[in-house]
């Protein structure tokens, strides 16, 4: 190369522009890499918090489960469900009898004048004792 190609004004300009503008392409490329990693950490979390949630929900399923099971096998040494068995089937049994339906039907009427606490209750007790506690599940309040 002679004197005269490195004084041309054009190449001395582009060996000027051209640092700041590989620079400036290294730092845009760096910024798309962190970006793309920090978005693959943010997917990543998120994937970890739905395992997670997961997990919990299959124990929390579990223990549940587990609990009933253990009501029923209780129900086993225990005279409370056949007791139970046998005082919800009186008014069931009582409604045959012709003599017997104004008493059950007064017996409703009552009930339903009973505070929602009370019934709760009674549902609450009903159902644990029969290990029926994921019908609690089931019922949406109003």
């Amino acid at each position: 190369m002679s004197i005269l190609s490195k004084l041309n004004p054009l190449q001395w300009i582009a060996d000027i522009a051209k640092e700041p503008i590989v620079e400036w392409q290294k730092r845009k490329t760096l910024a798309v890499q962190n970006e793309e990693n920090v978005l693959q950490r943010d997917h990543e979390i998120r994937l970890k918090k739905m395992d997670v949630a997961l997990e919990l929900a299959k124990s929390g399923q579990q223990i549940e489960a587990d609990w009933d099971t253990a009501a029923q096998n209780n129900m086993q040494h225990s005279w409370k469900d056949e007791w139970f068995t046998l005082l919800f089937s009186i008014p069931l049994v009582a409604a045959f009898f012709p003599w017997f339906q104004p008493f059950v039907l007064e017996g409703f009427k009552t009930l339903e004048k009973t505070p929602d606490w009370y019934m709760w209750l009674v549902v609450g007790i009903v159902t644990a004792t029969f290990g029926l506690r994921w019908m609690f599940g089931k019922i949406k309040l109003k």
